[in-house]
């Protein structure tokens, strides 16, 4: 997000950094340093790097942000769950680097767009899903993620949303018993899928047995004020539109 607003000013990022174009180009040209992951940021970089601002994403990072607080540094948590946050997150950004009508613009177009996916839901009947994060164990995401919003506002139920947590593990026998419609996994997680019909127990759940899953990118559903592409996904998804002939890779159909 701090790309879309001035890119020239972002000097540190992680190793995931892919988006906007604009980034990968200047990550190429080593224009911006790459201080490690989302959990293994190298501090001894980031203070060699004298930045003006620090950006952390919510509370799985203040390991990195109290220390860089403690050095005198500025620091910055963003963790929104959900749209009112994100756009209240963008203008902060936006005033921090001086760019607040470059902000609004952004958001006013992303208010166009999420309205008119968003009306289209509200016609259709729920759809209850369930979002598969990591394969062994299952790991899904709970009511206090930004992804449980984002499959509201498209239209479906997170089965696993009245649980009280970002994401965190669960187990088969609770996926069973929720029985969600639509199953939605990570691109990466297309050789798991392709052996649900051998694993034990996942014939029971009935969007297995009526083949109703599908994939989307870990990019998709990132807190980012560009969400609107992967909410057209999720709703695309939930109800066979658009995007159906390429809900499964060629190999598992």
């Amino acid at each position: 997000m701090v790309c879309l607003l001035d890119c020239q000013r972002l000097k540190g990022g992680t190793r995931y950094d892919e988006f906007p174009l604009e980034l990968r180009q200047r990550l190429q040209r080593k224009q911006v340093d790459i201080i490690g992951g989302g959990f293994d940021a190298n501090l001894e970089k980031i203070v060699q790097l004298q930045p003006d601002l620090i950006l952390t994403n919510g509370p799985s990072q203040q390991r990195f942000a109290v220390p860089l607080k403690t050095l005198g540094y500025s620091v910055v948590s963003l963790w929104p769950r959900n749209m009112i946050g994100l756009v209240k997150d963008f203008l902060l950004l936006g005033e921090l680097l001086g760019q607040e009508p470059k902000a609004r613009s952004f958001i006013d177009n992303m208010r166009q767009s999420f309205q008119t996916i968003v009306s289209k839901a509200k016609n259709q009947s729920k759809k209850r899903a369930y979002l598969q994060m990591w394969t062994e164990p299952l790991i899904t995401v709970g009511g206090a993620s930004f992804t449980d919003w984002l499959v509201s506002a498209a239209g479906g139920v997170n089965v696993f949303g009245d649980l009280p947590f970002d994401s965190g593990q669960i187990g088969l026998e609770a996926l069973i018993q929720r029985n969600p419609e639509v199953l939605i996994f990570l691109a990466e997680q297309a050789p798991f899928v392709k052996t649900l019909s051998k694993r034990p127990g996942w014939s029971s759940i009935r969007g297995v047995r009526d083949g109703n899953f599908c994939f989307i990118d870990e990019p998709d559903i990132r807190r980012s004020i560009m969400f609107v592409d992967g909410l057209a996904k999720l709703h695309n998804c939930l109800f066979r539109e658009a995007a159906a002939a390429q809900r499964l890779p060629t190999e598992l159909k």
